[in-house]
């Protein structure tokens, strides 16, 4: 038993030292890195708009852009990857009525639940965000769908974060929020946002 931990806790942990070499606190740190890194990285979206896992050597890249080993890595990203998978199902499944689109609670609520899923973003700078584009929205009688606000707040506030270099590759923030491209696009040209 003790072996198979040992073994287990090689692969899984690191030390406080490897933490702090990565700009981390501890473990529980590690998550949002390693996502954040990969949605500013590679794109994990095919044509279709579905999430593909990620090539061998994709894994390999990412490995040597955040100095982790790759047996750490994995873990982290398939599971992130299938959480994504029944997030997306859920959004499908469900219909939003007009009534959600025009309030301004409902896309906090949705914000945060992609927050919780992928944090990349500053949910605090978004919430305010949200707050300005729905006076945005009302302003111009436009209420697009919630998911392509959702994908809207968070693209704005990815544009005005100087904390990252990077930014979010627009086809993993449309999957990640389920929003078409033609919405998406259409939307930014209405707000002026390009």
């Amino acid at each position: 038993m003790s072996n198979i931990l040992g073994k287990r806790t090689r692969f899984d942990f690191l030390s406080k030292i490897e933490y702090s070499r990565l700009g981390l606190d501890s473990r529980t740190d590690l998550k949002p890195f390693l996502i954040n890194c990969l949605v500013r990285q590679f794109s994990f979206a095919t044509y279709n708009q579905n999430v593909r896992t990620l090539l061998s050597i994709e894994y390999t890249r990412l490995a040597s852009v955040t100095k982790l080993p790759v047996k750490i890595i994995y873990p982290i990203v398939k599971g992130f990857l299938v959480e994504l998978v029944y997030f997306r199902r859920f959004l499908r499944a469900y219909t939003f009525s007009y009534d959600h689109t025009a309030r301004l609670n409902k896309l906090r609520i949705y914000l945060h639940k992609i927050h919780r899923l992928a944090p990349i973003f500053n949910f605090k700078r978004a919430k305010e965000n949200a707050r300005i584009l729905k006076i945005k929205l009302r302003e111009l009688c436009f209420f697009p769908q919630i998911t392509t606000q959702i994908a809207i707040v968070v693209f704005i506030t990815d544009l005005n974060d100087k904390k990252h270099e990077k930014r979010i590759v627009q086809a993993n923030l449309r999957l990640l929020c389920d929003c078409s491209a033609y919405s998406f696009h259409r939307t930014r040209k209405k707000l002026g946002l390009g």
